[in-house]
């Protein structure tokens, strides 16, 4: 199974949170990208915060797909709780799904990158410097490497594709 990461970036290389959306508002069509990801995978994996934010906003979108919450404790809702990345993986692989999608936040995208679990990544590089986003980390020692798939720009923000090596 391929795991891809689709995230939005700051200038400064820090995660731009939904939470931070009053703060810097993303345009709709590219920081939607995530949810057409996860579309195209037909499934999506979040962190408890993030589906709380988007489980009634994104009703319509979540209702056809398979949603993994990653949480240690259970979940309420129509949801699989996933107790880590590897879980989760084997869980929607279970299911036959061939790729999956991870959206957020910063500790979902961590969990997957510490278990070297993520084969894709997506990120919208935003012309903005912002703090207080998240940061993308691995384990300690730990360096998982990739090369530039592709990369193009769509109005200010150039949207990178990496391939892990």
């Amino acid at each position: 199974m391929k795991v891809q990461l689709v995230a939005n970036l700051a200038a400064n290389g820090e995660l731009i949170l939904a939470a931070q959306s009053n703060a810097y508002e993303a345009p709709a069509e590219i920081a939607g990208m995530g949810f057409a990801k996860a579309m195209e995978c037909g499934n999506v994996v979040m962190g408890l915060t993030s589906y709380l934010m988007f489980a009634d906003v994104m009703k319509d979108v979540l209702t056809n797909l398979e949603v993994v919450v990653l949480n240690p404790d259970d979940v309420e809702g129509d949801v699989y709780t996933a107790k880590n990345a590897q879980d989760a993986v084997d869980y929607l692989s279970g299911k036959g799904f061939e790729k999956a999608c991870v959206v957020g936040g910063t500790m979902t995208f961590n969990s997957f990158l510490a278990e070297g679990l993520a084969d894709e990544l997506f990120f919208n590089l935003f012309p903005v410097v912002i703090n207080g986003g998240g940061v993308l980390e691995t384990a300690p020692s730990n360096a998982v490497e990739y090369t530039l798939a592709d990369a193009k720009a769509n109005g200010d923000v150039a949207m990178l594709h990496f391939l892990k090596k």
